[in-house]
């Protein structure tokens, strides 16, 4: 806290003692993710599982004991494994949270020190500065130009003064100016915690992955609504029994909700967002890795992640032949008014402590009040009775026509990637709400900051992976090209803020998409830049560090803070780089497709399994034939050539083929192949039933012995094996060994116990129908993909 504030003495330790007694505390727990009883209830009380279990209940009255114990084992096994997984990544995501969260300072004992938001009580006195982000409601004490946004809880954007007596309120930050507050209602009681919109830390902010997924469940849910008690009229018209009606039922529900598949997705995201997080970044949305993946403009700031922002005064120029003892007698009087020095200005106030000048003449008077830097401003001032002190960017401080010289050199010194500020002052005090004078030109300070030396690799990296990048940046253009330049990038195109500001909607949508750098960019215009980019299809992701990125972190797709950045930056963004450096971000990118490939995978195993599943219902019901398989049989397929290798790909023990489009390389192959099987198992079932006297277990037997070798056939083809290749045996031998491995042991369990699965062993005959039927399958799904011409003419017919 700036010594220019009064020191407050704070609550003594048996006062606090004594809040703590009453419980007026901000005792709470950092949370990233999912709540405990959000995990349970969306693995074991969802709607598939509701329907699924209430109809187990009545086959276990019913005494059918296998159908229980297969059908239900998929289920459980499923919901428990995935609960319980996601519940311990919870729990080392919550602690990473809690590690990296950054203390309050308060007044205690008459000291200042740093304490967990936690340990905050009521009445505690607490400095406010820049960045800083309110953890508890209060009251201010002392203000010294303090601005606080409040658009998290208001919506409006517009900065608030606050004086003395104003109440400030937890969830808003402050932008400008310093203060002190006196906390009034902490933990429950504080505005952040009764609003429950902002309260949640946990952004369901789902990726175009989990759209997709949760399009086809949703769409999959409706139908089982739907048909479900279609299929149960139907059997009941027949005369079956109530016991195989519902047996039936088991059969349809399992196979309509890809409920692994959810499950699946959700571990794959968890276990990527540890992945990354041992790599010190902190991520905060646990989806953050996977959207990473479909990230396709990457916009970031210039200071703190070109430069290390470690900036250094490297030269006063005077102008107009002020003499250097009065500039820095000046700037020594500017920096040690100032409530809060700002990296800029503190940079300034260590160079000029160098020098011990003094100020010709009586001196400026008191100070009467400050007006802080922002970025929407572009320069900060000090009154004093007598005159007033400016620094700030050239262009805002200096009169072009009267200082055409040191805009001039100004220019020169930026474009050697260096930055400028102007300094100047006026011969009296600036009247209350006047903020449009130019001031005399005193002098200009050149800052340098270094270019991060993993900038260019990391930049390339991003390239290889065909992410475009752009920098935005509240810096002077020159200065801003000049440093991009450095780390590497080939600049196309740059503007500025003003002349975005001046272009209709359209030119400006063709000018974000054109240009890779902007400069003297305001805070509200970064954000109009990265919603022009989301409108035309961009999937954005922006790093920044500061107050004035966060209304741009909060339109992005994703937002990426810096761990030295302001504290409500961070409280914005979805990952947190706890190295300030964003060479961690090309491997995010990484483990964000190896998620993305996970999922695809995953997808193709479950959906291709409960397209030809139904349609073979569908089929076999048309025909007026028996219903085609059992619970029993069906569970114990699903589990040996679906659930398994599902599992295995999950925990990436193995890597699906490469699948760029999930139109293209999951949805067409889930759909030739679901169509595809299911008209060649209606054919089998046929066949086996008529050929074995209208036995309907010979004929389910067959179905069952199918699905096996054809679930086999899908695992293989999802890791690039294909049965008519022999080479792709070879080449992925683990995958060919794996799914042998599974389709011996998932074939072998029937025969060994055929009581418990109403299994018939096939006749000679019936293995040649289904070893020839599976034959003829693998190659009209081998052609049909191929050449695809079915499959485009459907999308063509889609399509608007």
């Amino acid at each position: 806290m700036s010594s220019h504030l009064p020191p407050y003495p704070g609550l003594t330790t048996a006062e606090v003692a004594e809040h703590v007694r009453r419980g007026e505390t901000n005792a709470y727990k950092a949370r990233v993710g999912r709540t405990y009883w959000q995990i349970v209830r969306d693995n074991v009380l969802n709607l598939f599982n509701v329907v699924l279990f209430t109809l187990l209940v009545i086959v276990l009255v019913l005494q059918d004991y296998s159908t229980v114990l297969f059908a239900g084992f998929s289920v459980v096994t499923n919901s428990i494994l995935g609960m319980l997984q996601e519940i311990s990544a919870k729990r080392k995501l919550d602690r990473l949270a809690a590690q990296a969260a950054q203390n309050v300072s308060v007044w205690r004992d008459g000291n200042l020190v740093s304490l967990p938001e936690r340990a905050l009580v009521k009445d505690d006195v607490i400095p406010i500065q820049p960045g800083d982000r309110l953890v508890v409601d209060g009251r201010i004490l002392v203000s010294s130009a303090l601005e606080m946004d409040e658009s998290q809880l208001t919506g409006e954007s517009d900065a608030v003064f606050k004086n003395e007596d104003d109440e400030v309120f937890s969830g808003s930050f402050c932008i400008a100016g310093t203060g002190l507050m006196v906390a009034t209602k902490v933990g429950r009681e504080s505005t952040i915690n009764q609003l429950s919109t902002i309260a949640k830390v946990y952004k369901n902010v789902r990726t175009p992955t989990q759209q997709r997924i949760n399009a086809l469940v949703e769409i999959m849910l409706i139908a089982m609504l739907i048909i479900g008690p279609m299929l149960f009229l139907y059997s009941w018209r027949n005369g079956e029994p109530l016991l195989q009606i519902v047996r039936n039922e088991v059969v349809f529900v399992t196979s309509i909700v890809p409920q692994g598949l959810v499950l699946t997705a959700i571990l794959s995201l968890t276990l990527g967002a540890i992945s990354i997080s041992r790599h010190q970044t902190l991520v905060q949305r646990v989806n953050a890795v996977e959207s990473m993946a479909n990230v396709t403009v990457l916009c970031f700031d210039k200071t703190g992640t070109l430069t290390r922002n470690q900036l250094a005064v490297t030269e006063v120029i005077t102008l107009n032949g002020t003499p250097l003892d009065d500039i820095y007698a000046r700037l020594t009087l500017y920096t040690g008014s100032l409530a809060h020095l700002n990296r800029t200005a503190a940079a300034v106030a260590d160079y000029v402590r160098q020098h011990t000048p003094s100020l010709n003449g009586s001196g400026p008077g008191a100070k009467l009040r400050e007006i802080p830097f922002n970025s929407s401003r572009k320069w900060g001032a000090v009154v004093f009775e007598r005159e007033t002190l400016i620094m700030g960017a050239p262009e805002r401080v200096l009169h072009p026509s009267t200082s055409t010289l040191a805009m001039q050199r100004a220019g020169e010194l930026a474009a050697q990637g260096l930055r400028v500020l102007a300094f100047a002052r006026l011969p009296e005090a600036l009247p209350e709400g006047d903020t449009d004078h130019v001031g005399d030109p005193l002098a200009l300070i050149v800052l340098s900051d270094q270019v991060r030396p993993d900038i260019q690799q990391t930049l390339n990296e991003f390239r290889d992976l065909n992410v475009e990048l752009k920098v935005i940046s509240g810096d002077n253009l020159d200065t801003v090209k000049a440093i991009a330049t450095q780390a590497g990038m080939d600049i196309k195109t740059a503007y500025s803020g003003d002349q975005l500001e001046a272009m209709t909607p359209t030119e400006l949508e063709a000018a974000v998409i054109t240009a890779n750098l902007f400069a003297r960019i305001e805070p509200g215009t970064k954000r109009k830049i990265i919603a022009a980019l989301k409108r035309q299809g961009a999937y954005v992701a922006m790093v920044g560090d500061g107050v004035n990125d966060v209304p741009a972190l909060k339109e992005a797709h994703l937002a990426v803070a810096m761990n030295d950045g302001a504290q409500i930056s961070k409280d914005v963004a979805d990952i947190v780089l706890l190295n300030n450096a964003m060479t961690t971000l090309p491997r995010a990118f990484r483990e964000g497709t190896n998620i993305t490939q996970v999922i695809f995978g995953t997808t193709k195993l479950f959906l291709t399994k409960n397209l030809y599943n139904i349609l073979l219902i569908f089929f076999v019901g048309f025909m007026t034939l028996p219903f085609p398989t059992s619970p029993v049989q069906m569970s114990w397929i699903t589990f040996g050539t679906v659930n398994i290798p599902a599992t295995l790909i999950a925990f990436q023990l193995i890597r699906p083929a490469f699948m760029k489009e999930f139109r293209r390389d999951v949805l067409d192959y889930v759909i030739t192949a679901g169509v595809i099987g299911a008209v060649n198992l209606s054919l089998l079932f046929v066949a086996v039933y008529f050929a074995s006297g209208q036995s309907v277990y010979a004929a389910r037997s067959a179905v069952t012995l199918f699905i096996a070798l054809y679930g086999t056939l899908i695992f293989w083809n999802t890791h690039a094996v294909e049965l008519y290749n022999p080479r792709t045996w070879v080449r992925h031998w683990r995958i060919t060994l794996i799914g042998l491995t599974l389709t011996f042991l998932t074939m072998l369990a029937p025969f060994l116990l055929p009581h418990i699965f109403e299994f018939v062993p096939p006749t000679p005959l019936i293995w040649v129908l289904i070893v020839a039927v599976f034959l003829l399958t693998a190659a009209i799904l081998a052609v049909v993909m191929r050449y695809r011409h079915l499959i485009n003419q459907l999308w063509l017919l889609l399509r608007p």
